[in-house]
């Protein structure tokens, strides 16, 4: 089960048959927006695909921008879950800050060529999503604390000497738009070699962040 915090500041514990419903609605959300982007997605369309009424989808969310939000955080959150999984839960205490950065690459991109649908419904949304005052939900406030583990990373190389002297946050944002960018060739030419991508990217990381002499 899972607890939330109402504005009122009571805490609400959800069942597990109500987070499977909401999992659910947040797939069916995904596939709509697949199918009729940002702008044909609605409620009503996401309560049918999923063979429910409308008023089961406002059971859990309360609008649109609320699910479209849980839909993209959700989509964030199975990433993480999926690094964690295939390596970090396993190798992440006794690897080096060159081993962890391989891994956040090669965890982040496998990820995306695993999941174009997810991928391409988090960048409509991403793209279009905007709060009352016209401002983009997920713009640049929401990507910050997405740079914070690969920051920490290379001032953990820079500290035992594996990485060059270079600002931590600037890389960290490099990394992140060429991994966004991936995202963008994974949709536009689906038959993409999506290893050798990969092994170019962390090669390329690897010659950016390595200091002379070190390996």
């Amino acid at each position: 089960m899972r607890s939330d915090n109402h504005p009122d500041g009571q805490a609400s514990v959800r069942t597990f048959t109500e987070e499977a419903r909401r999992g659910q609605l947040i797939d069916c959300t995904i596939e709509v927006l697949v199918a009729l982007g940002y702008g044909g997605t609605t409620l009503s369309r996401v309560a049918e695909r999923a063979g429910v009424s409308k008023g089961v989808v406002l059971y859990h969310f309360t609008n649109k921008a609320e699910l479209l939000e849980a839909t993209v955080r959700e989509v964030y959150d199975r990433g993480i879950e999926y690094a964690k999984r295939a390596w970090f839960d396993h190798h992440a205490e006794s690897a080096s800050p060159p081993d962890l950065l391989h891994a956040y690459l090669q965890t982040n991109l496998d990820y995306i060529a695993a999941h174009p649908a997810e991928i391409a419904a988090t960048i409509e949304v991403s793209r279009n999503h905007r709060d009352s005052a016209g401002a983009l939900v997920f713009g640049s406030a929401f990507e910050e604390p997405i740079y914070a583990p690969l920051e920490g990373i290379f001032r953990a190389g820079q500290e035992s000497g594996h990485f060059r002297d270079f600002d931590p946050h600037v890389m960290a944002v490099s990394v992140r738009r060429v991994i966004d960018g991936f995202s963008f060739q994974m949709l536009a030419a689906p038959g993409l070699d999506s290893r050798a991508y990969t092994s170019e990217v962390v090669a390329l990381f690897d010659r950016a962040t390595r200091k002379d002499g070190t390996r």
